[in-house]
């Protein structure tokens, strides 16, 4: 599939032609372009190198090398699957054009240049990406409102004495026999337009609570904003201080974990308010809500699934006309989607086929994973909602969509096209009648 899709992709980028100007923002009705240029333009600017130095990056990225900033950028960003030395070599070949695939750049300078990249300017071109994509797209809302999920995950890491020493080493359940060193991951993930809005990458012993508060921490929150939660993130100090935010949420609960679900069901009840109060031991250096007190009011809602069994949801919307009671099973249903997001994040790029052994290489191919999840779902939201709009009047018994893994892929094809060569609008266009082709 892989051939068949970089041969269209060929075939149809040499029917286009046109590249834009970044001496002046874009004016063009699709948003993506607009996306593009606001991320080339980041990519491009000297804060932004300058930022993006690792502690012991020196004055790295100040010189002309081989390898450039933006060269390095778009490396990690398309992936390094195969050897590294021939990902360098086909990576030269195509960008100089050339008939054969010649060592222009050795992995040793390569390990030499990643060295000095902070792996924090994939989390910021990430962050740019997003917010051009929710300020310019017609993005999907449910009930008006944005929805989120957050939701953990591991990966197991290379054997290296930097990972060791910043990931720690995991010898117990299914590494007893094994000892390895294993991160804890997390995503914060729009279920309805597949974006990443935020990744943690931290070591096996951090909780999957912790990096939810570190989520909350490092994103910029919107009041149409509703969070979505497994059973394993309820606890009243992340509560509180999604409270404290003013940030709304739907946590499921475990029926036999809280008095007060226990109280509902035993009473026969399936919608009521309750209170929540923070315990004093996890008051010292929390400040107060708005009104004085430390009390939460929430509903609890029990819905009543296919199978018989009980779904118990805790929310922050008390707000009957907002979330009737009948709307709960489509709505935690929504964050289900983050459990694709991980399989395209986990099996499709690969994550955890590092290109790197060391701690810095191991966060930057995370985090350029973040972004270029986010990449693909902005580049391939126009022909999915064509798509959509062409089922509705179709007959088909099973309903087409987007091939993601499709997606992924001309997404990485695409991005040296983007940010070195600066062809856009031709590529895109290509990009669409791939995607459209290949539902």
């Amino acid at each position: 599939m892989t051939t068949n899709i970089n041969h269209w992709w060929f075939l149809l980028l040499q029917g286009y032609g046109g590249i834009f100007n970044l001496e002046s923002p874009l004016k063009s009705e699709d948003f993506r372009e607009t996306v593009i240029y606001d991320v080339t333009k980041t990519i491009e600017d000297e804060k932004f190198r300058q930022s993006s130095r690792s502690e012991d990056g020196g004055n790295g990225f100040s010189r002309n090398r081989k390898i450039t900033f933006t060269h390095l950028i778009v490396l990690l960003t398309q992936g390094l699957t195969r050897s590294l030395q021939r990902e360098l070599n086909s990576f030269y070949q195509k960008l100089q054009q050339t008939d054969f695939s010649l060592q222009y750049v050795t992995k040793s300078a390569f390990s030499r240049a990643r060295a000095k990249l902070n792996p924090w300017a994939f989390k910021e071109l990430n962050r740019v990406c997003n917010e051009s994509f929710y300020k310019n797209a017609p993005f999907k809302t449910w009930r008006g409102l944005r929805l989120l999920a957050i939701d953990g995950s591991t990966a197991v890491l290379p054997n290296h004495q930097s990972i060791k020493e910043q990931f720690g080493k995991v010898n117990f359940g299914p590494y007893a026999d094994s000892p390895r060193s294993v991160a804890r991951l997390s995503m914060l993930y729009d279920v309805l337009n597949l974006t990443t809005i935020d990744g943690q990458m931290a070591s096996y012993e951090t909780s999957e609570r912790e990096l939810a508060g570190r989520h909350l921490d490092e994103f910029n929150p919107s009041p149409s904003d509703l969070l979505l939660f497994d059973r394993g993130y309820p606890s009243l100090p992340l509560m509180y201080k999604l409270h404290a935010k003013g940030l709304h949420y739907c946590i499921r609960m475990s029926e036999g974990w809280w008095l007060e679900v226990r109280k509902m069901l035993a009473d026969g009840e399936t919608d009521k308010e309750v209170i929540f109060e923070l315990p004093l031991k996890e008051r010292e250096g929390v400040a107060p809500l708005a009104d004085g007190t430390y009390k939460m009011k929430c509903r609890l809602v029990a819905v009543l699934l296919p199978n018989g069994s009980r779904e118990i949801l805790c929310t922050s919307i008390c707000d009957k006309s907002i979330l009737p009671y009948e709307c709960f099973a489509e709505l935690y249903h929504f964050r289900w989607n983050i459990e694709e997001g991980y399989k395209l994040f986990k099996s499709r790029i690969e994550l955890e086929a590092f290109s790197g052994k060391t701690a810095i290489a191991v966060e930057q191919d995370f985090y350029a994973s973040i972004f270029m999840m986010s990449l693909t779902a902005t580049l391939a939201f126009p022909v999915d909602e064509k798509i959509k709009e062409e089922r509705q009047n179709s007959q088909r018994k099973y309903a087409n969509k987007v091939n993601r893994t499709n997606a992924l892929s001309l997404t990485k094809e695409i991005v040296s096209s983007f940010f070195i060569k600066k062809i856009v609008e031709p590529a895109i266009k290509a990009m669409d009648k791939i995607l459209q082709s290949t539902t």
